[in-house]
């Protein structure tokens, strides 16, 4: 079994254990396989690569304005 990865992941699946959409027991074989601290939220991959990439471009930019 995969950890949580978010705390809003964990709410989620507490909350659909409560409605019967998943069992208790896989929501407790998720939590025990979970450590430390999460973050709230976790963002998408592509998202992350996006960011990334746009800054990179922005420094590019920057770098070859002239200034003065």
């Amino acid at each position: 079994m995969a950890p949580f990865r978010s705390e809003a992941q964990r709410r989620k699946f507490y909350a659909m254990s409560e409605r019967g959409e998943i069992s208790k027991d896989k929501v407790k074989e998720y939590e025990k396989e979970t450590k430390g601290d999460l973050p709230e939220r976790v963002k998408k991959k592509e998202n992350m690569v996006k960011a990334k990439r746009k800054a990179e471009k922005f420094a590019k930019k920057r770098k070859e304005t002239p200034r003065g």
